[in-house]
């Protein structure tokens, strides 16, 4: 008997061990094809015994003794499963629809959303790559609450300013930061010559998997000193284990002037009653044949010119593509080629890119992994050249003055079909045959490369280290023939060779644990470097041979200038993210980062900043379960920090010499005074917000802000005793404020039928709240003025048309009515700066087509339309033409609600700057419209093709204003400059994908 009882304990012993020793292996896969999902968290639910899956998707885990049998298994991107533990097991995890949705991008890292504690916007990149822009940052238009893209200039290849939250600063730059898969990047106009040349335009769309906006301080604080005026993150594709995929894409189409509300100019007959009305004013005799001031009814007969139907046309746009990604277990690639083509509304104005990306990622082992991430390629914008004497946009060569400026009456060709030079108003230069005879480009040869190394030792514990270089080389030509220019220049060659490298390092560790399965921790500690260096070399060479348009040895010592330039600056940062949640409701998280920048003097070079944030997830409190099938998710965020701000030039604080000739003789003087105590701006950032889900159908977010920037870099007023009349210090203070609402609905989901909306609404609302020391104002018509909006416009006040002689009327500083322009008061009457912006977004799809509209929105905003300004100008530039809504002037006594009466080289000045010409510049844009259709799965196999998408788009498709003007987008300052107007384009295009 005692033997049977010690061999029943043995046998109980030895089980209890197998028990508490028990291993289970299984197997991951995807859900839709059976591949192995690499690197897939296991977690036994309520300990900490966890492992990931290897090449092959296999794990094995033991089940420490007492615990349950129920495995969490998750993988980003996919559905997480609980499942019951058994041995041989198969998991088959399926892709979430909400990937973007679940995760996002900040600072160094990706988070769950359900984490996040600050203010951030996201976009997933297939949204952005059908939209036939030529760059990513005019395709964020409208896109995102509080995010406000806006152009000068519909030049392809153009820059355009984004704005997140309203503008920062008014000495340094109000631009966000851009970060392309964890490095900061050159962003804005990087061109040499040409009017303007986007270097973010090198980043294709199609690469691009989200572009994530931090717009307060809790999420960009960790950006330090460039994060004053938000982060744009740009993460590029990576490639998927498993099968190669190839997709190649073409699309064309045609670009014509947007003119909704039908702007132009006077035609023939118009112009021609017009000019005798005015000089009939003046006191001429406009039917006598001796009269130089002749001007006769019967010059209609002759015929008549359009001169902007002469310099425009339609322009075109092709695109083609070629794409493949995919991998074996441990490597994956993704790889883009693409080729761009626009030409422009202007003959030879256009647009080339030639770009090639490659991404890769290597695991070298289980706790060591290796990527690059290389893209580069070729630029040119093709440009119309200014004069080089005349280097304004009033010079013949512009297209759009010339087009709108010349007489009607003027022929542009002779009978023998050659160029009409008989054109006295402008200079004598035609401007077909200076668009044509000119020649004016920049053309840049780019390369990004980065490569990573990440080690993680331990499941918790993450060392990565980024090292990147960016180098851009850009050539530069600007040719002008001998009839565009002086006798005294004749023909004119100007070159410039530009370039710039930005090295960057960026290096962290990162300590993410889960204790308990309800305290999470995640500590990160970083150190970053970079250091910049751009130099130009410029060459200016007068009376070129036109047959050798080229800098020669036979031209003069006295036609020929050089330049060149060096520029350095350099960076060193250190910074640190502590983050801690508990049980999925409540989380903290603070940063800290400190920023030396060589911008600054020894003393003041070191800056620090920081942000604390928190947010409660009250949809996982036990009392919000019985209604979380109606509100599913309710966020609650506040976020406070101080960010900084150098965007200023390299060597603001030094002591500088500039040459000058003086009386035959070249010496030097200063030019600049040296202030050491220059130092960072900083920005203050409250946020307050909320976001929610209801039904699984609609989710949105609200936030409050209020942000206050001190210290501004300005150039304050000095003495004029002190030799200089302004020195770059840290005054002042001003402060944006506003909410930002962002709406997404899933209206309906079906098998076939699915419809989906989404609208977004910001208003900002900035203040000045402090200038330099005793100064109330900056600006003139343009005003900074202390209490009130960051731009305010200060104009004449013009009080209408005189109804007894048809003189112009203004108010004087009594308020009384004036007919002299020297006596009109100056009054505040508007702002640039919209009440509020929005956008509309919308899609609807039915078995395998898709119809997407996308619209936004600007309200409350003035321009000055500097254009009319000139073309309304009441005969003070005598021969020029004018706009068709000037022809509604004054005739006889009595009229009224009229323009005042043209008199021919009006002396009056009623045409100086004033409210007449100030509009308002609201307007609702049909952005984008794209229609598709997705051929079925079953036509596509037969052809070896697993997809194929055929669409057409419409951008810029119609847009509703008031504006008398081509388009009412004129940029942050709203002014018009007869600038490249803006283009619609009607696209058609295929996707096939092997």
């Amino acid at each position: 008997m005692r033997k049977l009882t010690l061999l029943l304990c043995a046998l109980l012993a030895g089980i209890s061990l197998a028990v508490a020793q028990t291993s289970i292996s299984g197997t991951v896969l995807t859900a839709e094809n059976d591949e192995p999902v690499i690197g897939a968290s296991i977690l036994v639910k309520g300990t900490n015994a966890s492992t990931i899956t290897d090449s092959d998707g296999k794990f094995s885990i033991k089940i420490p003794d007492g615990a349950g049998r129920t495995l969490v298994i998750s993988y980003i991107g996919m559905e997480r499963q609980e499942v019951f533990a058994r041995n041989g097991m198969v998991v088959r995890l399926t892709s979430s629809d909400q990937t973007l949705d679940d995760v996002v991008v900040v600072g160094y890292q990706t988070i769950r959303k359900e984490a996040k504690t600050g203010s951030i916007a996201t976009v997933k990149g297939d949204d952005l790559a059908s939209i036939p822009e030529t760059s990513v940052d005019k395709m964020l238009s409208g896109k995102m609450a509080g995010v406000s893209v806006s152009s000068t200039n519909g030049q392809p290849g153009a820059a355009a300013t984004i704005r997140v939250r309203g503008t920062s600063s008014i000495g340094a730059a109000s631009d966000p930061l851009y970060v392309v898969d964890g490095i900061p990047v050159e962003s804005g106009n990087v061109g040499a010559l040409s009017n303007s040349m986007n270097a973010i335009a090198m980043i294709n769309a199609s690469d691009i998997a989200s572009v994530t906006v931090l717009k307060d301080a809790a999420a960009a604080s960790i950006y330090g000193s460039r994060a004053a005026n938000g982060v744009i993150l740009i993460t590029t594709k990576s490639g998927e284990a498993g099968k190669s995929k190839v997709t190649a894409r073409a699309r064309y189409g045609v670009t014509t002037l947007a003119n909704d509300n039908d702007f132009g100019m006077a035609n023939l007959q118009e112009y021609i009653q017009y000019q005798r009305d005015a000089r009939i004013n003046a006191g001429y005799d406009v039917d006598n044949p001796a009269s130089q001031y002749y001007f006769p009814l019967s010059l209609a007969a002759k015929g008549g010119t359009n001169w902007m139907k002469e310099l425009t046309r339609n322009g075109s746009l092709q695109e083609y593509e070629l794409i493949a990604s995919g991998g074996t277990g441990k490597t994956t690639y993704y790889t883009s080629l693409s080729y761009n083509k626009t030409d422009g509304i202007v003959p030879t104005v256009g647009f080339e890119k030639m770009q090639v990306r490659a991404n890769l990622d290597t695991e070298l082992n289980k706790w060591l992994k290796v990527g690059t991430r290389i893209n580069g390629g070729y630029m040119k914008v093709s440009d119309v050249t200014n004069s080089l004497v005349n280097g304004d946009g009033l010079a013949p060569s512009n297209p759009f003055y010339s087009g709108m400026a010349l007489a009607p009456t003027m022929r542009a060709y002779n009978e023998d079909g050659s160029y009409n030079f008989d054109l006295p108003f402008v200079f004598n230069v035609n401007p077909i045959a200076a668009i044509k005879g000119s020649d004016k480009y920049d053309k840049q040869y780019k390369f990004n490369g980065t490569a990573y190394l990440e080690w993680k030792p331990i499941k918790q514990l993450t060392f990565r280290t980024n090292n990147s270089v960016e180098y851009a080389y850009t050539n530069s030509r600007q040719f002008s023939p001998a009839f565009i220019n002086t006798a005294s220049y004749g023909a004119a060659l100007n070159t410039a060779d530009v370039q710039y490298r930005l090295l960057t390092t960026s290096n962290t560790v990162t300590y993410d644990d889960l204790f308990n399965d309800v305290h999470s921790l995640n500590i990160m500690l970083g150190q970053e470097a970079n250091t910049y260096e751009s130099s130009f070399n410029q060459a200016i060479s007068y009376h070129v041979n036109e047959q050798r348009p080229y800098h020669s040895v036979g031209i003069s010592a006295e036609d020929q200038t050089a330049y060149d330039g060096l520029t350095q600056t350099a960076m060193v940062s250190f910074f640190g993210v502590a983050e801690y949640s508990y049980d999925g409701r409540y989380y903290i998280k603070g940063s800290l980062r400190t920023d030396g920048s060589s911008k600054f003097g020894p003393d003041r070079r070191w800056g620090t900043f920081w942000a604390a944030s928190a947010s409660w997830n009250i949809h996982n409190e036990a009392f919000m379960q019985d209604i979380k099938n109606v509100l599913n998710v309710l966020k609650l965020r506040y976020s406070y920090g101080v960010n900084g701000n150098d965007n200023i030039v390299a060597y603001a604080h030094y002591g500088l010499y500039s040459d000058i000739v003086y009386n035959g003789i070249t010496g030097q003087l200063p030019s600049q005074l040296q202030n050491r105590k220059l130092t960072w701006e900083t920005n203050k950032t409250h946020n307050i917000g909320v976001d929610f889900r209801l039904f699984d159908r609609l989710s949105g977010s609200i936030d409050w802000y209020t942000r206050r920037t001190e210290d501004m870099l300005i150039a304050s007023p000095l003495p004029y005793t002190t030799g200089f009349s302004s020195q770059a210090q840290n005054v002042g203070q001003i402060r944006n404020s506003g909410i930002e609402v962002q709406l997404d609905a899933d209206i309906f989901n079906t098998n076939d039928f699915k419809w989906t909306a989404g609208v977004n609404f910001a208003a900002n609302r900035s203040k000045v709240l402090e200038l330099a020391p005793g100064q109330d104002f900056i600006g003139t018509a343009l005003r900074y003025v202390v209490g009130d909006q960051l731009y305010t416009y200060w104009l004449y006040d013009y009080a209408g048309v005189n109804p007894q002689n048809g003189n112009a009327l203004w108010r004087n500083e009594e308020g009384l009515l004036t007919e002299d322009s020297q006596e009109a008061r100056r009054i505040r009457c508007g702002s640039p700066e919209p009440l509020w912006t929005g956008g509309f977004n919308t899609e609807l799809s039915w078995k395998g087509i898709s119809l997407g509209i996308q619209l936004e929105a600007r309200y409350g905003n003035k321009v000055l339309n500097q254009d009319r300004q000139l073309f309304e100008s009441d005969g003070a530039y005598a021969e020029q033409n004018v706009w068709k809504g000037a022809m509604n002037y004054w005739k006889k006594p009595g009229d009224m609600n009229v323009l005042p009466k043209p008199v021919y080289n009006n002396p009056s000045n009623s045409m100086q700057s004033s409210t007449r010409y100030l509009e308002d510049g609201s307007y609702l844009r049909i952005k984008d419209i794209t229609l598709a259709y997705n051929l079925p799965s079953r036509w596509t196999k037969k052809a070896l093709m697993s997809g194929v998408r055929i669409y057409a788009s419409a951008l810029n498709l119609y847009t509703f204003h008031n504006m008398n003007y081509w388009d009412p987008e004129h940029g942050t300052q709203g002014a018009t400059i007869i600038s490249y107007p803006m283009t619609r384009s009607m696209i058609v295009g295929v996707d096939i994908t092997f």
